[in-house]
């Protein structure tokens, strides 16, 4: 009976051991959670919506956004659902293709933004001319220097422009996008730079020009083209088809900063996401002046995994006409990968420096029944928490599809979310190594029980 103690404790030691590798964790507890943000709700309103702020959604660990929870006072967890993504988006999309009128103007006209339009007939074909031009056997050469599109007809907001092009290779060119009613008094719109390596290649980067939801209604549209040089560019474009969306929701995406990363070399470099949310898009903007990049982004769960690719596309910051032009976000698919690698194309300069990243993510909103005390609390962050959602249905009986977002909206209170960017790395993943370390603790332990019973059994006087 001497020898049971000292198994015993070989026994709870090699317990504790495993028990410390997943420590329980309450996820009805607020201190269970890694953040922690003050949240104020309007008065009267026992249903109230909320947009997880950018804090939240770099904090979670859980997939399914299941480690979100808002307490009361009393440590209480409040009733929620979570909004469909579509009802923040709610649209009705069509396409619509439209011809496209050549602008003929000067060949030694370089600046448009203060020109007015003429539309003629000749020859069956629509041709747009300069107002100023003069005319005559005179006047300079001619050459297309846009393109116009009747769009007065157009009754929904225009989120995006796909123009059918042929370009000039390996250079970047500017495309410029204004509306006028009169076509004498126009307004920026959107610019964009597009971009093909070489003659068969598809183009590299965006393929379609973003409109801030723009109303078209009785209006034209202008697009204009110019090389890095400001001088325009010898483009065709045939045709251009807008997408149209009615309904169009307010709520933007959200979005957060990434630390400067590392740069592996100038051609590559890493960084681990330490959240579950997946990221919509990566807004890189490079260092230096006057810098293009085709690029690829690649991803993985983890550092066992190979690399995946995301997608490709062109980064890029270029004076333009005395104007700064950076490249829009890359779009990424709905992926939760916890590491990203960006690599810049071998026949460029590469990376400089490590550019600016920001992370932009879709917006999320949930639902809440406030009840019990003041203040109430938004927590977030908790590795394997079970979904706390009810239908939407349980909490508005005879639901519409929106009908949420007529809620008061209630308001938590963070800082600028800033998401650090350490480096990614190769080998085995961190979590591999936590099990091994626990299973060789537990060998471990098991070996030294086998030999204390050896020695007990050994040292028993023999009858």
């Amino acid at each position: 009976m001497r020898y049971f103690p000292m198994r015993a404790v070989i026994c709870a030691a090699a317990m504790a051991v495993t028990g410390a590798a997943w420590p329980a964790s309450d996820p009805n507890s607020a201190q269970s959670y890694a953040l922690h943000l003050p949240l104020a709700f309007a008065a009267d309103a026992p249903l109230q919506r909320l947009i997880l702020p950018a804090q939240v959604l770099v904090n979670l660990q859980t997939g399914g956004l299941g480690d979100v929870r808002i307490f009361n006072a009393k440590g209480q967890p409040l009733a929620m659902a979570l909004s469909d993504s579509a009802s923040l988006r709610q649209t009705e999309k069509r396409k619509i293709e439209l011809r496209s009128s050549p602008i003929m103007g000067s060949a030694d006209l370089s600046d448009l933004s203060a020109s007015s339009l003429r539309i003629e007939e000749q020859q069956g074909k629509r041709i747009v001319q300069i107002e100023s031009n003069p005319a005559g056997a005179g006047a300079p050469a001619k050459k297309v220097l846009g393109a116009l599109l009747d769009t007065r007809a157009v009754d929904d907001p225009v989120v995006g422009l796909a123009v059918d092009v042929d370009l000039p290779d390996a250079q970047p060119i500017t495309f410029d996008v204004q509306a006028s009613k009169d076509l004498k008094y126009w307004r920026s719109l959107a610019q964009t730079v597009f971009y093909r390596a070489e003659a068969g290649s598809s183009g590299l980067g965006a393929d379609h020009i973003e409109l801030p939801a723009a109303d078209l209604k009785d209006q034209y549209l202008r697009i204009t083209w110019t090389d890095a040089a400001g001088r325009t560019a010898p483009v065709v474009m045939r045709s251009a088809t807008l997408t149209t969306a009615r309904g169009v929701s307010s709520s933007a995406r959200v979005t957060a900063a990434l630390a400067q990363p590392v740069l592996d070399n100038p051609y590559a470099l890493r960084f681990s996401l330490p959240f579950a949310t997946p990221v919509a898009a990566l807004k890189i903007k490079p260092a230096g002046d006057n810098v293009l990049l085709p690029v690829r982004v690649l991803g993985r769960q983890d550092a066992g995994q190979p690399w995946t690719m995301m997608t490709t596309s062109v980064i890029y910051k270029l004076q333009t006409g005395g104007k700064l032009q950076t490249s829009a976000a890359i779009e990424l698919p709905p992926t939760a990968y916890r590491e990203i690698k960006i690599e810049a194309d071998k026949k460029t300069q590469g990376f400089s420096a490590p550019p600016e990243i920001s992370l932009e993510f879709e917006p999320v909103q949930i639902v809440a029944l406030v009840n019990g005390p003041a203040p109430f609390t938004l927590a977030a962050g908790l590795a394997n928490a079970t979904s706390p959602y009810l239908p939407m249905q349980s909490l508005m009986p005879d639901y519409r599809p929106a009908q949420e977002n007529s809620l008061p909206l209630a308001q938590a209170d963070g800082a600028t979310a800033l998401v650090p960017a350490s480096a990614g790395r190769d080998g085995m993943p961190t979590r591999n190594i936590i099990l091994w370390a626990v299973l060789l603790l537990a060998a471990v332990a098991l070996g030294v029980m086998a030999w204390v019973l050896l020695k007990q059994n050994a040292s028993r006087p023999q009858q």
